[in-house]
């Protein structure tokens, strides 16, 4: 009886076929990294319809007017709201309770006290209150390409602010200004109230004027690529975002490759200024809030002292 004998596999074959498996993956493993990164896109920009959409409630049962934690209103004009809580560009990313602690209420002025009030408060308290109303989860200030982690505090009522800024992705609309400049209803749809955390809350963020394609200003024209030390950090890392998930007035948020999204090109991140001599510069570039002389509110000197030292129209995300 003759034995059949089956041929196996000779090591060169098993190692063009290993070679073969190795190539495949290496051509596939980007397209699904980036697939990946994609739905986790469309996660962030659902996280911040949601904030928005919470945010529109929230005015509907607070004269039109979006959240705003308390703080003395008449410290706008005399040295500011401090918000920032660094004296040197970048703030300390554990410290977003910011001079304040986070289980102590800000409050405002009264009528029979006009010089009591506070004058430091951070932006995330706005996010905050609605997290204590019950109205939104800390998951939901989340992005999930931001590598940033839920607050886990527990007996959320007793407290007024996140933790630190790794647990929240999103910036808000700095509320410490003129009324005219507050998130609201009514407000231009093109304005820009919500969004990505911008760049500016850490150091080491590029100059302006190193940044553009023949090593001057950047300016509008320049491509994506070049605006991306200046997008929010959510989406690429440091000084290498992609782009920003954006709420804009209307309800509606939408991914944008630079952060020019605001009325006629204004940068979201950055304070509108009168420090350019062309007035597009003056909402493309503007002041960082660590760079501003002070605490800065949106619009704050951008069209020179007096009646008219605001604009209504600037947006300014912060953190």
């Amino acid at each position: 009886m003759v034995k059949k004998r089956f041929k196996g596999f000779t090591l060169i074959e098993l190692l063009v076929v290993i070679a073969i498996i190795a190539l495949l993956i290496s051509i596939l493993l980007p397209s699904l990294s980036r697939a990946r990164e994609l739905s986790k896109r469309l996660v962030c920009a659902a996280n911040v319809k949601g904030i928005g959409t919470t945010g529109k409630i929230y005015a509907n049962e607070n004269q039109e007017r979006w959240m705003t934690p308390p703080f003395k209103r008449t410290a706008i004009d005399a040295g500011g709201i401090d918000y920032t809580n660094d004296s040197e560009p970048g703030v300390d990313p554990g410290d977003v309770g910011e001079i304040q602690e986070r289980r102590v209420q800000t409050t405002s002025e009264t009528a029979a006290s006009a010089n009591t009030g506070s004058e430091s408060v951070s932006v995330t308290r706005a996010y905050w209150m609605l997290v204590r109303s019950g109205d939104i989860t800390v998951k939901q200030f989340i992005c999930p390409s931001s590598g940033d982690r839920e607050d886990e505090t527990e007996n959320l009522e007793l407290y007024y602010d996140f933790s630190n800024y790794e647990n929240i992705s999103y910036g808000y609309q700095v509320p410490f200004g003129p009324r005219d400049t507050l998130a609201r209803e009514g407000a231009d749809n093109r304005m820009v109230f919500a969004g990505d955390q911008g760049p500016f809350y850490k150091p080491a963020t590029p100059k302006w004027d190193t940044a553009g394609e023949n090593g001057g200003a950047i300016t509008a024209d320049d491509g994506p690529k070049n605006w991306r030390p200046f997008n929010s950090p959510n989406h690429g890392g440091q000084a290498n975002g992609e782009g920003q998930n954006a709420l804009y007035a209307d309800g509606h948020a939408s991914f944008g490759r630079t952060p020019l999204l605001g009325i006629d090109s204004d940068n979201i991140y950055t304070l509108m200024t009168n420090e350019w001599s062309i007035k597009l510069d003056n909402r493309i570039h503007g002041w960082t809030p660590q760079e501003a002389p002070d605490p800065p509110y949106p619009g704050q000197n951008s069209f020179g002292s007096g009646a008219g030292k605001y604009s209504s129209t600037d947006s300014l995300i912060y953190p």
